[in-house]
Parts: structure tokens; sequence; C-alpha cells
């Protein structure tokens, strides 16, 4: 990194840094738009030899992706909190219902491969976005998009066939 660059940079940034802020402002709550704007601003710092000589549209759209990501991810944690509530049932129900909901829960993630387990358990128990997932993973988020869609599909059989059984 040179000296040039850098105060480039600075100077873009000084240029920008309080119409960005606007945007973001009007677009999300205080926390999230400085939360926006320093993202933004270090995707700009990474792509610095891709940027346009007027860099604010650039920027802008960045600082949208961002906020619109952002938005998405808390619209999942949501779900996945919706998702989780019944386990906390098992937090407060009596020790006897626990043992057997823990028994069902544990042999239906047993009853999936190693590889689904995990899958299933990065997204729904630990929160992570499918991307973040796959990346733990080493693999593509489209590919495991089909890996939980397959070990949902196989716990749902699997609870018909316990049922067909009961």
């Amino acid at each position: 990194m040179s000296t040039d660059e850098k105060a480039g940079f600075e100077a873009m940034y000084d240029q920008t840094a309080q119409r960005l802020m606007a945007y973001c402002l009007r677009h999300a709550g205080a926390q999230s738009a400085e939360d926006a704007v320093a993202e933004t601003y270090a995707i700009a710092w990474r792509k610095r030899d891709q940027l346009p000589p007027d860099p604010l549209p650039w920027l802008i759209v960045t600082a949208r992706n961002t906020i619109s990501a952002q938005r998405r991810k808390d619209q999942r944690q949501g779900q996945t909190a919706q998702r989780l509530a019944p386990l906390e049932d098992l937090a407060t129900a009596s020790p006897e219902l626990t043992a057997v909901n823990r028994q069902q829960i544990l042999q239906a993630l047993s009853s999936l491969s190693e590889d689904d387990r995990e899958a299933l358990l990065l997204i729904a128990w630990d929160g992570l976005s499918t991307r973040d997932a796959a990346r733990v993973l080493g693999t593509t988020p489209g590919a495991l998009r089909v890996r939980i869609h397959r070990a949902r599909a196989r716990l749902r059989t699997d609870d018909l066939q316990g049922a067909h059984h009961a």
C-alpha cells in the first residue's frame, strides 16, 4: 500500500462519508447504519482498484446491499428462533418429558449422516447463514441447501414411519 493510495482513499472517504451515512440512516437504525457504513468502506478498501472516478453511487449500492443482507440475516435469525421455540419448552418441561423429547431428538439426529447432521445443526442451532455454514463445511451454499433439504426430508420420512409403527 502506497502513501498516495492511502491518501487517495482518505480523501474519497472525507468527500463521501457524510452523504453515505445520511443514506444509511434513512434506511436503517443508527447502529445498523454505522455498521453498514463501516462494512461499505471495508469493501471499498478491498476493491479500491475497481472504484469508479465518482465512487458515491458505487458506495451507496454497496451500502444498500449490506443493509439488505443484514435484514435477511436478522429475518433468518428470527425464523431460527421460531423453529427453536419448541426446544425451549424442553428446558421448562418435566424431567420425564424432557428425557423422552431429548431422546427423540437425538435419535432423529443420529439417523442422519454426520455431514447432514452438522449442516442442520450449524443452521438451526448455531444460527449461521447458509453461506457461513457452507464456508464452515467447505461446500457451496447451493450444495448445502440441497443437503439440508434432503436431511429434513429424511427426518420427516423417519417421523412418518415412526408414527405408523407406534
